[in-house]
């Protein structure tokens, strides 16, 4: 069950990339559940596709992507005029330090590694919805 947001509220919407088929599906339950648009993507090519059309207002996006990994599609992100404002959330399962740094000079807005805590994304998605709305 979607929460019921007031007419005037923008609900952001939130692009899942993640090669694992059934974390980008609870990904994108969990982020309708808490009253968020959601698309999940499987691969790279399809996740820049995808987000070319949706216009995410938060991509989260695994790095070891078929095809196109994540740091080329954030990097391909940010230099599109139409997704450049996102916000975009490497979720993977590497965390040495030049994972952190790659993840940073590609563009990336917060280097997360899995699992991630739902309460953790709530609370970034609520930020983000609220400074939507304020503007």
């Amino acid at each position: 069950m979607t929460k019921n947001f007031p007419s005037e509220v923008q609900v952001l919407r939130v692009l899942v990339a993640d090669d694992d088929e059934s974390v980008g599906k609870t990904f994108g339950w969990m982020i309708e559940v808490l009253g968020y648009e959601a698309r999940v993507a499987r691969e790279g090519t399809s996740a820049l596709s995808i987000a070319q059309s949706f216009l995410p207002d938060v991509v989260m996006l695994d790095i070891n992507l078929p095809g196109m990994n994540g740091y080329e599609v954030c990097e391909l992100m940010r230099a599109d005029p139409l997704l450049n404002k996102c916000t975009i959330i490497a979720q993977t399962g590497w965390s040495q330090p030049e994972h952190l740094e790659r993840s940073k000079k590609a563009g990336f807005d917060h280097h997360w590694v899995k699992p991630i805590p739902m309460e953790r994304l709530e609370k970034l998605l609520i930020s983000l919805s609220s400074q939507k709305n304020a503007a």
